[in-house]
């Protein structure tokens, strides 16, 4: 027996027109071969051969002719020309149903609703049963807000699904549109299933050329976020037809879904390309735009695309949202407001217009805009409480403002109708993992967290918000008005702590870094974790900052510039990474501008990419203090807090145009490179290269050596000692060419002679990095201490920056056993490196053999700031702290050391002894008998428990 369609349960997929594709299905495909032939053609994507084909159809054939050649204009974006065509094609044969459905398609998607509907009522007329004509009428009632109209026409599809068993391939997918509609409206979301496992298969049984059933089952999945599920139906259908607009739309949304930007970008210009008219592509496009801050860009593309439909309520969506980021929310009553009139206008044809307000919402929240995407969510369920999708998005949205108990009743009523909705499936796993977890509040804050595992780190992570809170309210001049939410989600319960984090953030596993903020809450995977430990002190505050930066320009701030003001206030110095990215990307003209910059964080193209834009933000931040003053930043800040888009917010702030901003920063990061210049390495060149270039230059002794170097490094030692020598010969202080001699002496056991070429090339005004590094370890296993420090320190005054040198100088200190210098050295490195802790546990012990209590205690602290777990850097600071008679923290510090490692004989005493000199005996004398029950021997402690007989 045939599975009967009754339903499905999905919101309209944002950005993709309704109509799009089912107009390239319509007409019945004749079983002649010349037909059929021709047929295949245009479902390959052989738009030219097709036309041809069709043009050479009898004349018994012209309604599949004109079907076809119109079909055919519209997938080029001539859709004026099939338009034309259609009419000419209905004056000759005004019998014809399946023309008059043609034309009512076309003429919908042009948003001329009075032509669809009269082509609409004639071809029903002539053909009550015509399954796209009964489509579109449907589609037409719920588009003018007769819901009850629309919803019968779309259950007749239903009906006629199930009453008819040899429906063509184009019936069945405007059945399957219908279908759709019918299931989200009357909440069946089984019939999900039902739709991808039988019907659109069915389709391909009887057109197995059909890319369509692919595409609608694609944009199914991607309506429900399973990006994975949804690439692979779209990349079915462009096996069949690569040359399918529509289907590279749809890849742009499922990018920009994942944050893809370079991905979405191509996707969209493919699909323009091929169908410069449709609207689809241009909402992805603007969407982009969006993405970037690019309001005013965006809106110029949403009206490009008003002009193709000035009715799609997608368009107008995306228009309202731009209005919203380019005027601010009006107030309700503010009717002369560009956004209200656009709403008028909407509501107008169709008081029931809950798509409109569903995606104006979406597109809203997408840019943090939370107070008028709430607005629009609700509206939106108020013309029609049906649809799933405000549910989702409003709950969705009020996780991010760590709303989570207003947000529970909404997924869960969301998933009841929709189970198959990845975002709000994950979501509410989330909120199931938060009900393990326990709440630490303070004066400003609320810290979430897993008990079993991050009771510690919370409490560490309130203690360091409360200790910047001040400093950074007063530096921003603003204070959230209400506690902040932090969210440390870890694998303790689960093998997700990170899953859990990125799907507490947006619902999918595509958030790549330990922490993100939404503005009112912030989550942070723990690094507890994490087999490589993240300074998570850094983070909470960098986190904190986006928090102000949000609140205070009513998230109206661009992501490059809170980015900036973030990693400016961490204090540490650029990384060689990022110094070799401005090295590498700034003379090749590379580098972001403040049109592309953002892009860099939302979803960069690789970790360079990533990496670049957080150097490059600093640098901005840095660039307008020295240049603008050291009050430009809170004048952009304002700005930003007006409403303003980057470009006029500069222009109000610092009174120059975006262009000449920028064209400044470009000249000071050539200035960083050239400062950078005594360290950046030649570009490699592959073997062949370099003896093409010496050919060229027969007489260059960099060139002689360069060629050395690669004979050596794939083992031609003849070759490479033949090019060394000559080099020497032309220059006998040429370094990299001494550098490969002393190889070749190293390699049959000659180091003296190895020393004396070295010592010899060695150009202390400019070291080539091969020749000293070698020279310094040569010296360091002779255990001559003394040169090979002076060797590496001649190295980094060359480079301050790169911290090769510093760990080689460190290296030989700690060889040598000489702790000041070495303490000098790891101070440079730990500048250097947020995230590693030996280093300053290192320097807290070398501080407290030295007695140094209060570096001690600061090292010690800073190294807690990235493990937390690790007892002997508690049981430091411990002692640290007592010896300079802080007992409160000292005794809290021991109490954490010895709850890490309780076997601690010595913590034991340091903390009863600790416990003495704050007054506390009894709880002292505990410790001690506990210390004596494991050691009856221990030195001390008798005669301390004596001590303290009542």
């Amino acid at each position: 027996m045939r599975p009967h369609c009754a339903s499905a349960s999905w919101t309209r997929i944002p950005g993709v027109a309704a109509g799009t594709l089912l107009f390239a299905l319509l007409g019945t495909v004749s079983a002649q071969p010349t037909l059929q032939s021709a047929r295949e053609l245009e479902l390959a994507g052989k738009l030219t051969e097709a036309a041809e084909q069709y043009e050479a159809l009898p004349a018994a054939d012209a309604i599949e002719k004109a079907l076809g050649r119109a079909r055919i204009d519209a997938a080029r974006g001539q859709r004026a020309a099939a338009a034309e065509r259609l009419q000419r094609a209905i004056g000759e044969h005004a019998e014809s149903a399946p023309l008059q459905a043609a034309a009512a398609r076309m003429a919908w998607e042009r948003g001329d609703w009075d032509t669809a509907r009269s082509a609409v009522a004639a071809a029903l007329k002539l053909q009550p049963d015509h399954v796209a004509a009964r489509l579109l009428d449907a589609e037409l009632l719920e588009a003018t807000g007769d819901l009850e109209g629309a919803d019968a026409g779309y259950k007749w599809l239903v009906d006629y699904y199930n009453d008819h068993d040899q429906a063509s391939a184009a019936e069945l997918l405007a059945i399957g549109r219908g279908a759709a509609q019918y299931a989200r409206w009357h909440r069946l979301s089984d019939q999900f299933s039902f739709l991808i496992n039988t019907l659109y298969p069915e389709v391909l049984e009887r057109e197995p050329q059909g890319w369509q059933a692919h595409w609608e089952s694609g944009r199914l999945f991607l309506e429900k976020h399973n990006v994975a599920a949804a690439a692979k139906e779209f990349a079915a259908a462009l096996k069949i037809n690569p040359r399918a607009a529509e289907v590279y739309a749809s890849l742009a949304h499922l990018a920009l879904e994942q944050y893809n930007v370079d991905d979405a970008r191509a996707a969209l210009e493919r699909a323009l390309e091929l169908n410069p008219e449709l609207v689809a592509a241009w909402h992805a496009k603007a969407d982009l735009a969006l993405a970037n801050f690019d309001a005013p860009g965006a809106l110029a593309i949403l009206e490009q695309a008003r002009q193709l439909n000035p009715r799609d309520e997608e368009t107008l969506a995306r228009i309202g949202a731009a209005l919203v980021l380019l005027d601010g929310l009006p107030e309700p009553d503010a009717t002369d407001a560009r956004l209200h009139r656009l709403c008028a206008e909407v509501d107008a044809r169709n008081p029931h217009a809950g798509r409109f307000y569903y995606t104006l919402g979406t597109r809203l929240e997408e840019r943090r805009q939370f107070a008028a995407a709430e607005r629009y969510f609700r509206r939106a369920l108020e013309r029609i409480p049906l649809i799933v999708g405000p549910q989702a998005g409003l709950g969705m949205m009020f996780m991010r403002l760590g709303r989570e108990e207003e947000a529970k009743p909404l997924l869960d009523t969301a998933f009841e109708i929709d189970p198959f909705n990845v975002r709000v499936k994950n979501t509410l796993e989330v909120l199931d993992v938060l009900t393990g977890y326990e709440t630490l509040e303070t004066e400003h804050f609320r810290i979430k967290f897993d008990p079993a595992q991050d009771k510690l780190l919370a409490r560490y992570v309130a203690q360091e918000l409360e200790r910047v809170f001040p400093e950074l309210c007063a530096q921003f001049g603003y204070t959230p008005p209400e506690k902040t939410l932090f969210e440390i989600f870890s694998s303790a319960r689960n093998t997700k702590g990170h899953g859990w984090f990125s799907a507490r953030m947006v619902g999918l596993p595509s958030v790549g870094t330990v922490g993100a903020c939404a503005g009112k809450m912030v989550a942070l995977t723990s690094p507890n974790d994490l087999q490589t430990k993240y300074n998570w002190a850094r983070v909470v505050k960098h986190e904190f900052i986006h928090v102000i930066n949000l609140q205070q320009t009513n998230y109206n701030v661009p992501h490059w510039f809170t980015e900036a003001l973030a990693v400016v206030n961490e204090g540490y110095p650029r990384s060689e990474t990022w110094n070799q990215l401005l090295l590498e990307r700034v003379p090749a003209g590379k580098a972001f501008t403040l049109d592309n910059i953002n892009l860099g964080f939302i979803r960069p193209e690789s970790g360079a990419d990533w990496q670049m834009a957080y150097c490059q933000a600093e640098i901005y931040a840095e660039y307008l203090r020295e240049k603008y003053g050291p009050d430009a930043i809170a004048r952009l800040l304002t700005a930003f807090a007006e409403n303003q888009n980057t470009g006029v917010a500069i222009e109000r702030a610092l009174g120059i145009s975006q262009a000449e901003f920028d064209a400044g920063y470009q000249e000071r990061l050539k200035q960083i490179v050239a400062e950078l210049k005594p360290g950046v390495p030649q570009a490699e060149m592959k073997l062949a290269e370099l003896e093409r270039a010496l050919k060229a230059d027969p007489q260059n002794p960099g060139l002689m050596a360069r060629l050395a170097q690669a004979e050596l490094a794939r083992g031609a030692y003849p070759e490479a000692r033949k090019y060394a020598r000559q080099a020497l010969q032309l220059d006998p202080r040429e370094q990299l060419a001494a550098y490969v001699v002393a190889r070749l002496h190293l390699l049959v056991g000659d180091t003296a002679e190895a020393l004396k070429t070295l010592e010899g090339a060695l150009d202390a005004e400019a070291p080539q990095a091969n020749l000293i590094a070698l020279l310094a370890g040569l010296k360091l296993k002779a255990e001559d201490y003394d040169a090979a420090a002076r060797l590496y320190r001649l190295a980094a005054d060359r480079e301050p920056e790169n911290p090769t040198w510093q760990k080689s100088l460190a290296r030989v200190y700690l060889l040598a056993k000489q702790s000041r210098p070495l303490a000098e050295v790891l101070t440079r490195l730990a500048e250097m490196d947020a995230d590693d802790v030996n280093i300053r546990k290192k320097l807290a012990q070398l501080a407290f053999e030295a007695r140094d209590l209060p570096e001690a205690a600061r090292w010690a602290r800073r190294a807690l700031e990235i493990d937390l777990l690790d007892a002997e850097i508690h049981g430091i600071l411990a002692q640290a702290l007592s010896d300079q008679n802080q007992f409160a923290e000292g005794i809290a510090e021991y109490d954490v050391a010895l709850e890490l490692a309780p076997d601690k004989l010595g913590w034991q005493f340091g903390l009863a002894d600790a416990l003495v000199q704050a007054g506390q005996p009894q709880r002292a004398r505990e410790v001690l008998r506990k210390l004596l029950a494991a050691d009856p021997d221990y030195p001390g402690a008798d005669t301390l428990l004596e001590s303290l007989a009542p």
